[in-house]
């Protein structure tokens, strides 16, 4: 689990786990309304980061069939 800084440092994402061909963000902020996550959240993300590492390419796919996670796409699909 690891923060992405976004947008020109204006923004930040928790990332929970990256794969080869996917990274799973939990949640974005903006850098202008909190400076920071807390202590309580950074414990329950990294909870959640191993929930993620368990998960296979198919139970991925599942949960995106599902509509459970949402794909993020910035490059064209083949």
């Amino acid at each position: 689990m690891f923060k992405k800084r976004l947008d020109k440092n204006r923004r930040r994402g928790i990332i929970l786990m990256r794969g080869g061909k996917w990274w799973v963000y939990a949640y974005l902020f903006a850098k202008k309304d909190r400076e920071n996550i807390d202590d309580d959240e950074l414990a329950a993300f990294r909870d959640l980061a191993e929930v993620y590492a368990a998960k296979s390419a198919e139970d991925i796919a599942k949960e995106l069939a599902a509509k459970a996670l949402v794909e993020i796409c910035d490059e064209p699909k083949a």
